[in-house]
């Protein structure tokens, strides 16, 4: 199992986490331009890590991306990812705009975006790595394809990272489960699967998952069959979680 991270707050103290990883792994960073993301990972270096670009937007831009946040947040990282001479692997956060309910009221934007959106993965798909929600059937899954948070392999070739973070929904963990079943026998070792939460994020509030726990959910992934997981985040791994990691690999 190829076992890579999350890292929404690249500080050098968060950086330095990756001390504990000896093994081949992608680190997906969140940075605000391309710019602020190479000059964090030319500070981090490391033989055995690959790097790939998050873009995050400003929180009044909607932080996230999706077809519901600024129009012109979205031009500008389609733009800048376009134009780039390096082809860096893509994180799209495909996730509804931060703490901003309104934005889902302006339908003019949400079919300006979705037609950028959809021309750029046409385009770049397979350098897309989308962080998509964890869903429980069809239904679900078919209602956020609509909104524009939710991308096929099969169309698009881009890989999709279900978001299965155990920590934060305890009752649905089952029901998720049970459709990432589903999801990988649709696609494969295009699927990957996002665990955790081992440090807060951007809500700051979110549960933590113990090293127990994030071990129970990867022998649930072997079982599957899947091929890559990703966990959030690397600034919150230590020695009992790395112990735990190395098991699988």
């Amino acid at each position: 199992m190829h076992i890579s991270f999350f890292e929404e707050f690249p500080t050098n103290q968060n950086m330095a986490k990756v001390c504990f990883v000896t093994w081949p792994t992608t680190i997906y960073i969140a940075a605000k331009s391309i710019q602020e993301f190479e000059s964090i990972i030319s500070k981090h270096k490391k033989k055995n890590v690959t790097y790939g670009y998050w873009p995050v937007l400003e929180k009044s831009e909607g932080y996230w991306l999706s077809p519901f946040s600024s129009t012109n947040a979205i031009k500008r990282v389609i733009a800048e990812i376009k134009s780039h001479k390096n082809k860096n692997k893509i994180m799209w956060d495909a996730e509804f705009p931060f703490r901003h309910p309104w934005f889902f009221l302006r339908c003019g934007r949400y079919f300006r975006n979705m037609f950028l959106i959809k021309k750029f993965f046409q385009q770049n798909g397979k350098y897309i790595y989308t962080s998509e929600y964890a869903i429980r059937n069809t239904v679900s899954e078919f209602l956020l394809k609509i909104m524009g948070v939710s991308f096929s392999p099969q169309k698009y070739k881009n890989k999709k990272i279900i978001m299965y973070y155990t920590s934060m929904h305890k009752s649905l963990s089952h029901h998720l489960l049970r459709n990432i079943q589903r999801l990988h026998q649709t696609y494969g070792e295009m699927l990957h699967i996002g665990l955790g939460t081992i440090a807060t994020g951007i809500l700051g509030e979110e549960p933590i998952l113990s090293p127990r726990k994030l071990e129970k959910d990867l022998q649930n992934m072997k079982k599957i069959g899947i091929h890559e997981v990703v966990i959030f985040r690397l600034g919150g791994l230590n020695k009992e979680y790395s112990d735990v990691l190395r098991k699988f690999l």
